[in-house]
């Protein structure tokens, strides 16, 4: 009566650190202690019931091992997944350290491995001393593994079902391992071999269990590291449009939609540094003052914006640039162009603002041409362009006087 009662002590230690360590898993909020010591009740009373029915080992922890997954998987709300996983873990300790401490006393006491399977009945069945060595010793190892360390490690590869998978078809396959050494205890030979042989089986799960669940733990934080990677090159990526656009929004001329005077300066810096060929020309509009008091700024805004479409009209598609580099001026960069023909394209812009209609005003621009090999450094071409252009304006202005 004494031993039963240890015994039950025993499992009830095992039971309880076991649905300890589900809970962690689980991070649930509280223990459910009434489900707990409902599960050990009915655990431990399963194991009288098998006891006293004589099952035969094997059928003895397959149907255990179905209990132990109901009550799990109740426990843990219905999460197959982690149930599965918990219920694994517990049998291969429970029934490793369970055959080990049979195997150990056997061969102290130099005694068949047959006297300690489930005939409770016979008068040389010594399985009572085994048994509750072996649940006080799953127990302290279930008690070790609620380290945190180590529930980290097992919810890393609870969060990462594909690995998981693997775990759980090794410990299946582990499980089913130590049910074939169950078959060891049918027979009735006093065999040091055989009780080696066992102890060598449960010693090889165990080890087995904890080189799979380390690999699998190093493959999880292989996959982190992926996901990580990936998230930060996405998100390096959307910096670097979102740059980008801010860029292109910083150089851009809000009224025209051309390009501003920031655009400007770099382009022009960066053509001339890989001394790209082109001709500069600077362009002004003439009376534009006289505009913006006459008839107010919206209407000067409407013949700066006319201005920049006749522009934009004269240069060549995706060979010229057009700038907006102040108030009433603009930069035209003509790629491979010569002077003159520069000129040419600037009378173009000239006739085609005369012939436009709907202007109570004339339009026209004043401009200044110079070749990129005439002047070595870039501000200094936009100066010379910048004169000549004031140069035309003020003969324009001399021949209106």
């Amino acid at each position: 009566m004494i031993l039963l009662l240890l015994t039950a002590a025993a499992y009830f230690y095992f039971h309880w650190q076991y649905f300890t360590l589900v809970k962690k898993l689980k991070e649930q909020p509280c223990r459910r202690i009434w489900l707990v010591f409902l599960g050990f009740a009915i655990n431990y009373l399963f194991f009288i019931l098998c006891s006293v029915l004589e099952f035969p080992l094997v059928l003895n922890w397959f149907l255990f091992a179905f209990l132990l997954f109901g009550e799990t998987l109740l426990y843990d709300n219905g999460d197959k997944r982690c149930a599965l996983f918990s219920t694994l873990l517990g049998i291969l300790y429970g029934l490793s350290t369970t055959i080990i401490c049979r195997s150990i006393v056997a061969i102290v006491l130099s005694q068949p491995l047959q006297n300690f399977d489930n005939h409770t009945s016979s008068a040389v069945n010594e399985k009572g001393i085994p048994v509750l060595l072996g649940f006080l010793l799953a127990g302290v190892i279930l008690q070790f593994m609620k380290r945190t360390a180590i529930v980290e490690r097992i919810r890393l590869i609870l969060r990462h079902p594909k690995q998981q998978s693997f775990l759980l078809e090794m410990m299946g396959g582990l499980f089913f391992y130590l049910f074939i050494n169950l078959l060891l205890y049918s027979t009735p030979l006093n065999d040091l071999l055989l009780k080696l042989w066992s102890l060598k089986s449960c010693l090889f799960c165990i080890i087995g269990f904890y080189i799979a669940a380390r690999y699998t733990k190093r493959v999880c934080e292989l996959g982190d590291y992926r996901e990580k990677n990936w998230q930060m090159e996405q998100e390096l990526e959307k910096r670097r449009i979102e740059e980008e656009q801010l860029r292109q929004q910083a150089s851009l001329d809000v009224l025209t939609g051309l390009q501003n005077r920031q655009a400007a300066d770099e382009t022009l810096a960066s053509m001339t540094q890989q001394q790209t060929g082109f001709t500069l020309c600077f362009l002004d509009l003439d009376g534009l003052k006289n505009v913006n008091d006459r008839y107010g700024h919206e209407e000067g805004d409407r013949y700066i914006i006319t201005v920049a479409e006749q522009i934009h009209r004269a240069c060549r598609s995706g060979s010229d640039w057009v700038f907006r580099y102040g108030g009433d001026e603009f930069l035209v960069l003509f790629v491979g162009l010569p002077a003159d023909r520069a000129v040419q394209r600037a009378e173009v812009i000239n006739e085609s603002l005369r012939s436009l209609d709907g202007f109570a005003y004339p339009l026209s621009v004043s401009y200044g041409v110079i070749q990129s090999t005439q002047v070595p450094d870039w501000r200094e071409l936009v100066q010379w362009a910048d004169r000549a252009m004031y140069e035309q304006k003020r003969q324009k202005h001399a021949v209106r006087e």
